[in-house]
Parts: structure tokens; sequence; C-alpha cells
């Protein structure tokens, strides 16, 4: 009996931690920075974000675009708006790219934080020489 009461409770557990609610600006962040702050590999140069803003959005209930696109089923997806910049470090220079980006910002399986890009606009990109 303690075993399915503890199997019932988790179940909640789970099931109401997997909608997630909305989500703060330091979530966000978090979850942009895993995808884009990134150490330089053979392939790639060293990559680091600076956050200008973040703006959030309404949220609502995953639909049936969201699930083909990977979103879990009963998540709450919330749309952010984020202007942040990338740098990439090259030997010779640092590429400097300004962008804004729609997200669309929610809780994965794990019950993680995820940002999925929805539309990108890149302002501006510039190169600085190596300091």
């Amino acid at each position: 009996m303690k075993a399915f009461l503890f199997l019932f409770a988790a179940c909640i557990f789970f099931s109401c931690s997997s909608a997630g609610g909305k989500p703060t600006k330091a979530d966000v962040e978090k979850a942009l920075r895993a995808r884009w702050d990134k150490p330089a590999t053979s392939m790639e140069p060293k990559q680091s974000i600076t956050i200008e803003s973040i703006k959030i959005g309404s949220g609502a209930i995953a639909n049936d675009q969201d699930l083909i696109d990977g979103i879990p089923p009963k998540a709450m997806v919330t749309i952010v708006q984020i202007e942040f910049t990338v740098r990439q470090y090259y030997n010779d220079q640092t590429m400097v790219t300004k962008r804004v980006m729609l997200a669309k910002v929610y809780k994965d399986q794990f019950g993680e934080w995820e940002v999925m890009n929805s539309g990108m606009k890149t302002q501006d990109t510039k190169y600085e020489p190596k300091g």
C-alpha cells in the first residue's frame, strides 16, 4: 500500500512539474547559455553570449504543432523575445553578431527549461581584432 501511495504521489509530482509554469529571466538565460556558450573544439571556435534583454510573453499549453516540434504533451509553452550578442573567438579576430530571437520556452521531459528558436534576426555582424 505504501509503495502504491509513493508511486501515485510521484506520478502527480512529475505530471505537474512536466507541465511547468512560466519561466523566469534566469531560467531563460540558463537554457540559452546551455545551447550557445561553447568551448573551442577542433572544428569550432569558442563561443559565448551576452544577453541584452529578455521579454517574457504569454504562455499556453502545447498545441499540435508544438508536439510535432518535439515539445512534450501538456507542457506550458511561453513565447520569449531575447536580444543577445554572440562572440566567436577565432585565432586572429572575434566575430560579434547581434541577434534577436523569438523563442518557445518550456520544460522538457526531464523538467529542465528548453529554449526552442522559432525565429531569429541577425541585426549586425562585425569583427574585432584579437586583443
